[in-house]
């Protein structure tokens, strides 16, 4: 079995982008991130004729009805756990292994440029690495893949910083773990990238939730 984790924030102004907020405003960040993360969830849902499991991991964790009605109600919605990022995957990918999953990704939901193809890509490679990412331009990543659980690739991570990709592959390194990266992609952080998501939001003009919906 392969199992699809999904990270989401809710889209509550003030608590998302707040970087992009402070040129865009919290009510419009907020409505931005939001279009963004539908539309990405939107076009991996061509994963479930394959047999993929998808999981939402939502925050805040009060917050599980809003999500179910910002996004779908036929998905597995489960609260992220952990004081970070770092507790947050850790947890996640332990959970999917437990359940019985073979391979396991988990995604960001405000990154540009997604599609089934990209996550097929990476299932197909964690047939032969142990850990696959995405990197983001940010000096972050998009995208994790493991093939077995890796408690220990999380710890001394600098999170929220420019160097989590690179302390990542070092950690990665000492561990032993074949790695494998996919291309790299852009995430929505601030105004800078702005005009690369008006092209994506063109791209992509379908109504995303009421398409999940049907």
């Amino acid at each position: 079995m392969n199992s699809f984790l999904y990270f989401v924030k809710y889209p509550e102004p003030g608590q998302v982008k707040t970087r992009l907020a402070k040129d865009l405003g919290d009510g419009e960040a907020a409505k931005i991130y939001g279009e963004l993360a539908a539309k990405n969830l939107e076009s991996l849902l061509t994963l479930r004729e394959s047999g993929i499991s998808i999981a939402i991991l939502y925050d805040p964790p009060e917050a599980g009805e809003e999500v179910r009605a910002w996004l779908v109600h036929d998905f597995v919605y489960l609260p992220q756990r952990g004081q970070d990022l770092g507790e947050r995957l850790r947890n996640a990918f332990e959970g999917a292994f437990r359940e019985g999953a073979e391979r396991v990704l988990a995604m960001g939901s405000d990154t540009l440029g997604l599609g089934p193809k990209i996550v097929e890509e990476a299932y197909k490679r964690l047939r032969d690495s142990e850990l696959v990412l995405g990197p983001a331009r940010d000096g972050g990543y998009y995208l994790m893949g493991l093939s077995h659980p890796q408690p220990r690739l999380f710890h001394g991570i600098p999170w929220s910083t420019r160097q989590v990709l690179e302390s990542t592959l070092s950690r990665a390194r000492k561990l032993g773990l074949s790695t494998y990266l996919l291309p790299e992609l852009e995430d929505l952080d601030g105004i800078e990238n702005m005009e690369e998501f008006k092209r994506w939001f063109q791209e992509n003009k379908t109504d995303a939730t009421s398409k999940m919906a049907r």
